[in-house]
């Protein structure tokens, strides 16, 4: 019996992009008040609830911080407009979120440029109580980082004894002390290993990317570590050089985004032996062309390296430019990574010209979070989610073609020919990538390809022996 191979040019099949994230999950409530174009969001992962906070395009004015609960996985969300009335602000900015040793919410969010406060609940995100203020006065870009009973928060002072400071507190979030811990402005990323050591990643405003840790949960740090220069250009739908950081054992990650060979790239560097030396910069986006931005990384607790970023085929990008939302993974930690795959099954617009700063990635010992906003539905842009398996995304796929000779004209294949063809038992598909396709999921329509037709699929190929 002949076997048939078929090689699938073009990316419009929703099954050559997401396997094996889940199909997107849309966050966003369909309910009035959301009209708003959602940004940069924060999640937290409890067992089976799952937690996203984020803000608005429009925070200037309209006082809401959308935080939304889902506890069943994330197969369905529950979203409500958080506002803190008593602040007397309306900027609702900057959110991040995390969870605690007994399973509560802390949730942090900057007030315009004057607060930062931070809340806990005790019931899964339905009531917040004990609201406290860690600071007050000049503050920019905090994080979070929540390990047991400990809060450690960063951020930019920009007034008065500017710098990057720390806040920490030791019972759950009711009482905060702080001090800096470098004469320094800029973004800053912040995480804890497995072995309680804080890592924390600067990109400093004009001067370069740099790196600190404290054995001490805080009380010390490391001199600051300079690793890198960097170049950025903002443009539509991104305006700053978010980092990240990710850390498991002796390795460390850190990533950025820059402008050095052209367009938006994810740029990486790399330490092996907890931050003392360095390889890099190098860049974690499979598609040099184009822009990739907001790039975020996480280890799993089995040190595979994940890391989400955003793509588009435009640079410069405009209010036409057409985003989707990536994926990489690492099993080694960072030297090598698999394929790219697209975890949004959808290209969008973006209906405000900035998407939020940062949109993150997290894992626990089963999963692959990720959260992102788009604005596919032709109003205003929503926040949307999906997941996969570590066990999933950890399978290498096999890249050894058979040896095949090219029939001399393309033949364009309907639904009929094609669903035939798969239900044979000797054949072989293949992305434009060279990875192997095992299987069609039901309900994929195959449409022939015309030109002009962006979203029908492209030439199928037979190729045979």
């Amino acid at each position: 019996m002949k076997k048939v191979v078929l090689f699938v040019l073009g990316f419009s099949i929703l099954l050559l992009a997401d396997p094996p994230f889940i199909p997107n999950v849309r966050v966003s409530s369909n309910v009035s008040w959301d009209t708003l174009n959602q940004g940069e969001t924060d999640m937290a992962v409890w067992k089976d609830s799952i937690y996203l906070i984020s803000n608005t395009a429009e925070r200037g004015s309209v006082p809401i911080a959308p935080f939304a609960y889902s506890y069943n996985s994330g197969q369905s969300f529950t979203q409500v407009p958080f506002t803190d009335w008593q602040t007397g602000i309306t900027w609702h900015t900057d959110p991040v979120i995390g969870v605690d040793d007994s399973g509560h919410v802390h949730m942090l969010i900057q007030f315009s440029t004057s607060l930062l406060n931070h809340y806990l609940s005790r019931d899964g995100g339905q009531t917040w109580i004990d609201t406290t203020q860690v600071t007050g006065s000049g503050v920019d870009k905090p994080w979070m980082v929540v390990n047991k009973n400990e809060i450690y928060v960063v951020w930019q002072q920009t007034s008065g004894n500017t710098g990057i400071r720390l806040a920490k507190s030791t019972d759950y979030g009711q009482s905060f002390s702080q001090w800096e811990i470098l004469n320094d402005n800029g973004i800053t990323a912040l995480t804890m290993d497995e072995n309680e050591v804080l890592h924390l990643a600067l990109v400093a405003w004009y001067d370069g990317i740099y790196y600190m840790k404290s054995y001490d949960k805080g009380q010390t740090w490391t001199s600051a570590q300079y690793l890198s220069d960097y170049y950025y250009s903002s443009s539509y739908g991104d305006r700053a050089p978010i980092n990240s950081i990710a850390a498991t054992g002796n390795v460390v990650f850190i990533t950025w985004v820059d402008t050095r060979y052209s367009g938006w790239d994810i740029l990486a560097m790399r330490s092996e032996d907890g931050g003392n030396t360095w390889t890099g910069p190098f860049v974690v986006n499979e598609d040099m062309t184009g822009g990739q931005c907001k790039g975020w990384s996480v280890f799993d607790p089995y040190g595979g390296l994940h890391v989400t970023y955003y793509s588009t085929p435009d640079w410069p990008t405009n209010q036409y430019s057409l985003f989707s939302f990536w994926y990489r993974f690492s099993a080694d930690s960072g030297k090598t990574f698999y394929p790219a795959i697209r975890i949004s099954d959808t290209e969008f617009r973006s209906w405000a010209d900035f998407m939020g700063e940062y949109h993150v990635c997290v894992a626990d010992s089963n999963y692959i979070y990720a959260e992102w906003t788009d604005g596919r539905n032709g109003d205003d842009n929503d926040l949307y989610f999906s997941k996969a398996l570590l066990s999933q995304v950890r399978v290498k796929e096999n890249y050894t073609f058979e040896p095949v000779k090219k029939i001399q004209f393309p033949v364009i294949l309907k639904s009929k020919s094609l669903s035939e063809i798969l239900n044979t038992r000797e054949f072989k598909l293949y992305d434009i990538m060279g990875r192997r396709i095992k299987g069609i999921k039901s309900g994929i329509s195959f449409v022939e390809y015309k030109e002009g037709q962006k979203e029908s699929l492209r030439k199928i190929i037979i190729l045979s022996k």
